[in-house]
């Protein structure tokens, strides 16, 4: 059986832009079209509650002149970073055709705006340059907050704790600015009216009460939504996740609206002299770009995949911070979401299960008839050995990082040879020294030196370059981008 696994590499070495770093750019095109002047405070609605009232809008106006700020193509990109990548898309695909409406624009201008996530991203648009930087920065969010926590914690009096966000004690016992700056953009912190009593002298000292403004925790993450009940960071946890989830619908948006709509000018085929079209995937993808530009072929989404019905998986691999695994914020991770958003997270398990079944064959061979040295017993133990225990596996790796994010998948695909060869045979395709050095790397620190070592001097493991895409009506090879 030939089996392909993909990562984002194959949908960008079709010249797709499903880099992080396209979809942001897009963004921040879609943020910036003049539409019009909104309400100051968009946060007096919810996200859905504003999508209904747009929609209620547009229903109304029907058959009437709209406005005129649909978005094609050429506007959507036209803050991208990447200029020559979005050259050679429009080489490929029939570009002319991708538009996002009016309504949608709209629609997406209010999501982006009340969206934390989002504007903490954007703010952080030149550290952020892949998915897995991605999700780092939600890490980077949770231990902040598990840090906090901890702080918080140490505050006695409630009323007290507007201090650990102010900056004018010099024992160090308040916030960091870096993580006060984090916090802010999730609403953490609000401002706090407050009365205090000034002595005035006019003759005979008085006292009158000054109303002032300062920085305390927002009561909406306290308990009872009062600050003197103290924090409750379920709460807050919640909210985070909430805004995750809208943030997931934005990017599915991208997809099904711009990214699902690429069709291809002249029909294109993969061409290399190792290249078997495969009888099945695993992908770690959101898209379905190897049935839309070669052959329906049955697909496992093991991070979920875009549409109507979405499931689309963006979180951490795991929970390091004790406190964050106290508050079970299990909702953050990978593997968490897999499973509530049921994705086709069972990898390999067919093969995984045959392993399992002739163990237990020989198990019970040797059990029942030992060591026998008679010569029928002898050629049944080797077909159990030797032919049984074959997978006949040819498995194909285009696009993948191979990083730590995905260990537990990366384990158990090199884990089929273990205890002897089941004729399993990978190949990983690199873009060039760079990439290849760097997917090297990642399986040694994942795998160890010695198994590594074992699967490429048996050859078992093969590294290889990026197979030709190539356009068939014009007979030549498509350069490929610059992704491992």
């Amino acid at each position: 059986m030939n089996i392909l696994i993909v990562g984002n590499g194959f949908d960008l070495s079709h010249y797709l832009p499903t880099k992080y770093d396209h979809f942001m750019d897009v963004m921040k095109a879609i943020e910036s079209k003049e539409t019009g002047e909104k309400v100051v405070d968009l946060s007096i609605h919810t996200v859905s509650e504003w999508i209904r009232m747009l929609d209620q809008i547009f229903e109304k106006r029907q058959g009437l002149e709209q406005p005129n700020y649909d978005m094609d193509f050429n506007e959507l990109f036209s803050c991208i970073r990447d200029k020559w990548f979005i050259e050679k898309t429009k080489e490929l695909y029939l570009t002319e055709q991708i538009k996002i409406s009016c309504q949608d624009v709209l629609k997406l201008q209010y999501r982006l705006k009340l969206n934390d996530w989002y504007q903490y991203f954007k703010n952080h648009v030149e550290e952020i340059k892949t998915w897995i930087d991605f999700e780092q920065k939600i890490e980077e969010v949770l231990t902040t907050l598990a840090n906090c926590i901890v702080e918080i914690e140490k505050v006695t009096k409630m009323d007290e704790l507007f201090e650990y966000f102010s900056h004018k004690k010099e024992d160090g016992s308040q916030i960091k600015v870096k993580d006060l700056n984090i916090l802010n953009f999730f609403n953490f912190i609000s401002p706090e009216n407050y009365s205090s009593l000034i002595s005035v002298p006019n003759g005979l000292f008085s006292y009158t009460s000054v109303k002032s403004s300062r920085n305390n925790l927002n009561p909406k993450f306290c308990h009872g939504q009062k600050i003197k009940n103290g924090f409750n960071p379920s709460s807050f946890l919640d909210y985070l996740y909430q805004k995750l989830d809208e943030f997931i619908e934005i990017f599915n948006l991208y997809l099904e609206l711009i990214i699902n709509n690429f069709q291809h000018k002249n029909e294109l085929s993969i061409d290399s002299k190792d290249w078997i079209y495969p009888d099945f995937i695993y992908s770690f993808n959101y898209t379905n770009t190897y049935s839309r530009l070669y052959d329906c072929v049955k697909i496992e989404y093991l991070h979920g995949s875009h549409g109507e019905y979405q499931n689309i998986v963006l979180g951490i691999s795991d929970l390091e911070h004790e406190n964050l695994k106290k508050l079970k914020a299990y909702g953050f991770t990978k593997y968490h979401q897999k499973l509530l958003k049921d994705t086709d997270y069972l990898f390999l398990d067919e093969f995984k299960n045959k392993i399992s079944l002739h163990k237990n064959k020989i198990e019970y061979f040797e059990k029942d008839f030992g060591y026998s040295s008679s010569v029928k017993r002898k050629f049944e133990r080797q077909q159990l050995m030797e032919i049984d225990s074959k997978l006949d596996l040819n498995i194909y790796i285009w696009g993948h990082s191979l990083d730590i994010s995905d260990k537990d998948y990366i384990v158990d695909l090199f884990g089929l040879n273990d205890d002897l060869d089941r004729n399993v045979r990978i190949i990983v395709y690199y873009f060039d020294k760079n990439a290849k050095f760097s997917l090297l790397n990642n399986l040694l620190a994942i795998l160890g030196k010695d198994k590594v070592e074992l699967w490429m001097k048996n050859g078992w493991l093969k590294f290889e370059p990026n197979p030709n895409v190539v356009e068939i009506n014009n007979i030549q090879p498509v350069d490929l981008p610059k992704f491992g």
